[in-house]
């Protein structure tokens, strides 16, 4: 048995937003990846209010392919998914990302990082050190790949296709592909 943090979907996704949004999207982010980083500066903040607004809902499904910092950081929003501040850290890991292999996402830099966002108790700092969550973070890992997933970011409308790397780059792609034209 794998012990998986509160309320992840059967496929081991965060989901963020509410479950009846017309539009739900699966999005597959390692945080080392600086691709994904990049992903998160362009349309974070537009993912967010669309989110805020009930037009879609995201489902996080972490990857951990890019080393133990990976398996570390991906640990860590687990343990803040039982907190209820899965996005709050997910958000801090992007904006504070590290070079790709460079030993980042220590657990140091966890404990501190879960700070910032109002993760001080003695569960969230637990599950860090103890790496609570690892075999979980590895599920969640195969079961993407058994998936189809094979990079990050990569972004999967629930009922229809992946969107194009460009499509989930560009701000205003990614809003027509989701939404259509604005009105």
């Amino acid at each position: 048995a794998v012990l998986a943090p509160a309320d992840v979907t059967a496929a081991g996704g965060i989901l963020v937003g509410t479950p009846s949004a017309p539009v739900r999207l699966v999005a597959y982010e390692d945080p080392q990846c600086p691709v994904c980083g990049e992903f998160e500066k362009r349309n974070g903040a537009a993912l967010e209010q669309a989110v805020k607004q009930g037009k879609v809902a995201v489902e996080y499904r972490m990857r951990s392919f890019l080393g133990v910092e990976s398996v570390r950081a991906d640990n860590a929003l687990a343990a803040a998914q039982d907190e209820g501040k899965f996005e709050l850290l997910r958000e801090a890991l992007f904006a504070h990302q590290p070079e790709e292999h460079t030993g980042g996402f220590t657990t140091d830099d966890l404990l501190e990082l879960g700070r910032s966002v109002g993760l001080a108790d003695a569960a969230y700092a637990g599950a860090v050190r103890s790496m609570k969550y690892a075999k979980w973070v590895a599920f969640v890992d195969d079961r993407a790949s058994r998936d189809g997933n094979v990079g990050t970011p990569q972004l999967v409308k629930v009922g229809g296709s992946a969107l194009s790397f460009y499509q989930a780059m560009d701000p205003v792609q990614l809003f027509l592909a989701q939404f259509g034209p604005r009105s």
